[in-house]
């Protein structure tokens, strides 16, 4: 099963996509943006996030073709699309092809609702922003089952949706 953590900066993406892998026993896919924009101190352009997005693809490839029961996607091909779409007003092609045609088994929402984090590689700190960029994930997710997370037990309610999307699959 591979499962989608998605949503706007500091929404506990990592945190919940780190411990559902570890509950899970799966593999865990770490966001290719971070990595790439540290090596670059933060500094990049519109034509830097289709490398962004193949390079996170790369990672899940790899993820999805192990032996794991599990693959734990921390963010996808949705986030540099919103991303994309809000700081630069368009998205490249294949970016956008890869948010429409990507298939993941559930795809979990992190609603905004947790005390903003500072990092220097986040640029949304204003929480009214961040909803706004909720609002842009639910409309780039339209059209798929996508499940809300919020609240403290996010953990909980990731893994009561997994038990869910896997006894429908099973």
């Amino acid at each position: 099963m591979t499962i989608l953590v998605t949503g706007p900066e500091s929404s506990g993406k990592t945190t919940l996509a780190l411990n559902l892998a570890w509950a899970l026993d799966g593999v865990y896919v770490a966001e290719a943006a971070r990595d790439y924009l540290e090596e670059r101190k933060g500094d990049y352009n519109e034509a830097d996030l289709p490398e962004i997005w193949a390079k996170q693809k790369e990672a899940e490839d790899a993820a999805r073709a192990s032996s794991a029961s599990f693959v734990v996607c921390d963010t996808g091909p949705g986030v540099v699309r919103v991303w994309a779409e809000v700081k630069y007003g368009r998205c490249p092609e294949k970016v956008l092809l890869a948010s429409e045609q990507r298939a993941y088994d559930l795809v979990l929402l992190c609603r905004p609702d947790l005390p903003w984090e500072p990092d220097p590689l986040r640029e949304t700190p204003d929480h009214s922003a961040r909803l706004a960029l909720f609002d842009h994930y639910q409309e780039v997710l339209s059209g798929r089952e996508v499940i809300i997370i919020d609240g403290q037990n996010r953990l909980e309610a990731a893994l009561r949706s997994v038990i869910h999307a896997a006894s429908i699959n099973w």
